[in-house]
């Protein structure tokens, strides 16, 4: 075994393990003394960080969130142009994700299936989280005059819901292994959701048009005109 380490080291050491045993297997046969081995600690070790297999795999799952969150927070704090800030969020929601799976991407199925009850309640938090953090960018944007839209967290929900799409676990094995193809068509999306909330741009140095104005009757005012011989 390896030498002492902290707690949180420990931890990951053993999310590690996991992830490098998905690589070559599907999760249901993997056992907590395969996932100890690997992880150079003793069954004992993980049932303190973990009470189940099942909240290892979990885990697994949320260590990928977090860190897929951290980047964006990372991006929506960067300042700069609210409209490329939202791009780079919603394709970075995307492809953290997929980069993230690669390495184990045939065990994915397998693992959403046997976590699938403790992973919906989960999801449903992350994705809140990451709503708020896209109406935050939206927000932004609205209060520099960049986007125009009614209601921040109803469109950042529906615009993470339209980048869900593309989620591991939205997709086929297949695929996640043709990450091009997902970022060409993520890319996409994106820039159609843009399309949708940021303002329509002034040309530079011209002021709006008023409308025009009805032009006046021709003639004298207060005087109908004559009437046209053999009108009725």
């Amino acid at each position: 075994m390896n030498g002492p380490r902290g707690n949180g080291e420990t931890r990951e050491a053993i999310l590690d393990a996991t992830d490098r045993l998905l690589t070559t297997r599907g999760f249901r046969s993997v056992t907590m003394d395969d996932i100890a081995g690997e992880a150079g600690v003793s069954r004992r070790t993980i049932y303190m960080y973990f009470p189940s297999k099942e909240e290892v795999g979990l885990s697994s799952i949320d260590r990928v969130v977090a860190q897929t969150y951290a980047r964006l927070a990372a991006l929506a704090g960067g300042g700069g142009d609210p409209a490329e800030v939202l791009r780079a969020v919603l394709i970075e929601r995307v492809l953290r994700r997929l980069d993230s799976v690669n390495a184990y991407r045939q065990s994915l199925d397998e693992l959403f299936e046997a976590v699938r009850p403790g992973y919906m309640a989960r999801r449903t938090a992350h994705m809140e989280r990451e709503v708020a953090l896209v109406a935050g960018v939206l927000a932004a944007g609205v209060a520099c005059g960049r986007f125009e839209v009614e209601d921040a967290a109803a469109t950042a929900s529906t615009l993470v819901k339209a980048t869900n799409a593309f989620l591991p676990y939205s997709l086929s094995v297949a695929e996640l292994g043709e990450r091009a193809k997902v970022e060409v068509e993520v890319r996409r999306m994106a820039a159609l959701l843009l399309k949708s909330v940021v303002a329509p741009a002034a040309e530079p140095g011209r002021a709006a048009k008023r409308p025009a104005r009805a032009k006046p009757a021709r003639g004298k005012p207060g005087r109908p005109r004559a009437r046209t011989r053999g009108a009725k």
